[in-house]
């Protein structure tokens, strides 16, 4: 798969100042600390215009205090935390994207090229209904579909 994922623009709502702020606060709220390396990671992800692997968060942070060690622990916190979208990829890597709170969503992967695209929504309700039925509670999920884009099964069959 490529290392260049294309990622639809304008997938994830509001600019990326209200996003940062919404961020910082989820962060306060969850007792996460407010560091200058963490401030670079967000800054960096409201400025992607698609999801980012960790060690392009890195490169993109720019900040001398920050290592890909930090970049990976802060990931998890913040994952947990409900400010990053972790997409997994078939190949056990995995991209980041800042959250937009209300703007909860799925993606469509192109396995040869690595092109992504947002899918509408999300329809998980029957799913976490029959997990609380058994008695789970604060649920979360990850789903991501793959394929092979328009483009690419074009140039497969030229």
């Amino acid at each position: 798969m490529s290392q260049g994922h294309r990622h639809e623009e304008g997938c994830c709502g509001e600019g990326s100042g209200d996003r940062i702020e919404a961020a910082v606060a989820r962060m306060k709220e969850k007792s996460l600390r407010v560091t200058s390396p963490r401030m670079a990671m967000l800054k960096a992800l409201a400025a992607a215009k698609h999801p980012l692997s960790a060690e392009q968060i890195h490169s993109a942070a720019g900040d001398t205090k920050l290592d890909l060690v930090t970049v990976y622990r802060s990931l998890g916190a913040m994952e947990d935390a409900g400010i990053v979208q972790r997409h997994p990829l078939e190949r056990g890597r995995s991209l980041y994207a800042l959250v937009s709170p209300g703007h909860h969503h799925h993606h469509v992967i192109c396995r040869q090229c690595g092109r992504i695209e947002r899918l509408p929504g999300c329809d998980s309700s029957r799913i976490e209904a029959a997990a609380r039925q058994r008695g789970f509670s604060d649920l979360t999920h990850i789903m991501e579909v793959y394929g092979v884009c328009p483009t690419c099964l074009k140039k497969s069959h030229v």
